[in-house]
C-alpha cells in the first residue's frame, strides 16, 4: 500500500510548520576559524532552527526527533556569545544558551553555560584567500527541567576543528567536532551518556564582524544517517 502524498493543510500543515520552527541544542557556538585580534572583544548571538530531523534511509521525519529527549516539541535555541583575543592566534569564549520544548512533561526548558579556548595551528597567506586551521577545547554545563519538578543537570565537553578561507570581508568556515554530554537523571529514569559528532559549513562577514549563516549536522556516530540538520543565523560585533 503506497503512502498518501503529503498536503500541507489542516493538522498536517500545523505539524509541518512546527517542524520548520523547531531546534535542538548545539554544543559549539558559531565562530570563525580565525582568532579574534589581541585585546578585542567579539560579542553576538545566534538562533538555531532544525530543517530536518530523522533518518534519511528510513524516510522518517518527526517533530520530536529534533530533540535528544523522548518527549516534547523543541522550539528554536538562542545563544549569546562573547570572545576575547589573547594574541598569538588564540582567543577565549563564553556562551549562554536557552532552549525549550512544548508538550514536554519533565524537561520543558534548558539553560546552559559553556567556555572554550581556540588556537590557530596554521595561517597560510596566498595571493587569494588566507588558509587557517585551528582547534578548540570546550567545556559546559546546563540544567533542564520544569517548575515544580527536580532538575536534570548535565555536563559536556567538545573538541572542534576548524578550516577557514579568509578573504578581505568574508570568511568561509568548515568545521567538525566530537562531543560528549552526560545528563544525570533526578528520578527513576536512566541517566544518559551521549556521544555526538557534528559538521558545519558557514559564511561569516568580517572586518567589521557582522552576520553569519551556517548549516550544521549533528548525529550519533553509530547511526550517522539519523541526525539533525540545523540552520543557524548569527550576528556579531567587534569592540
Amino acid at each position: 500500500m503506497r503512502p498518501r502524498p503529503f498536503t500541507p493543510s489542516g493538522v498536517e500543515g500545523l505539524v509541518w510548520l512546527a517542524l520548520l520552527l523547531t531546534g535542538c541544542t548545539t554544543v559549539v557556538p558559531m565562530q570563525t576559524a580565525s582568532a579574534v585580534d589581541r585585546g578585542r572583544f567579539r560579542v553576538g548571538g545566534q538562533l538555531s532552527t532544525a530543517a530536518f530531523c530523522g533518518s534519511i534511509p528510513e524516510g522518517g521525519l518527526g517533530v520530536t526527533r529534533c530533540t535528544e529527549y523522548p518527549d516534547g516539541i523543541p522550539i528554536p535555541e538562542l545563544r549569546a556569545n562573547a570572545r576575547y583575543g589573547l594574541g598569538h592566534g588564540f582567543d577565549v569564549g563564553a556562551s549562554l544558551q536557552g532552549h525549550g520544548a512544548i508538550f514536554a512533561p519533565e524537561r520543558a526548558f534548558q539553560f546552559g553555560l559553556s567556555a572554550d579556548l581556540k588556537g590557530e595551528l596554521l595561517r597560510l597567506p596566498t595571493r587569494g584567500p588566507t588558509h587557517i586551521v585551528s582547534v578548540g577545547l570546550l567545556g559546559g554545563m546546563a540544567i533542564a527541567g520544569r517548575f515544580g519538578l527536580p532538575l536534570w543537570p548535565q555536563v559536556e565537553w567538545a573538541l572542534p576543528l576548524f578550516y577557514g578561507l579568509q578573504f578581505q570581508h568574508w570568511e568561509l568556515v568548515l568545521s567538525a567536532n566530537a562531543s560528549n554530554r552526560f545528563t544525570k537523571s533526578p528520578n527513576i529514569s536512566p541517566s544518559t551518556d551521549t556521544v555526538r559528532v557534528g559538521f558545519t559549513v558557514g559564511l561569516f562577514h568580517r572586518q567589521p564582524a557582522g552576520f553569519a549563516l551556517q548549516l550544521a549536522y549533528t548525529t550519533d556516530p553509530a547511526r550517522f544517517s539519523y541526525g539533525t540538520l540545523q540552520l543557524q543565523l548569527g550576528v556579531f560585533f567587534d569592540r
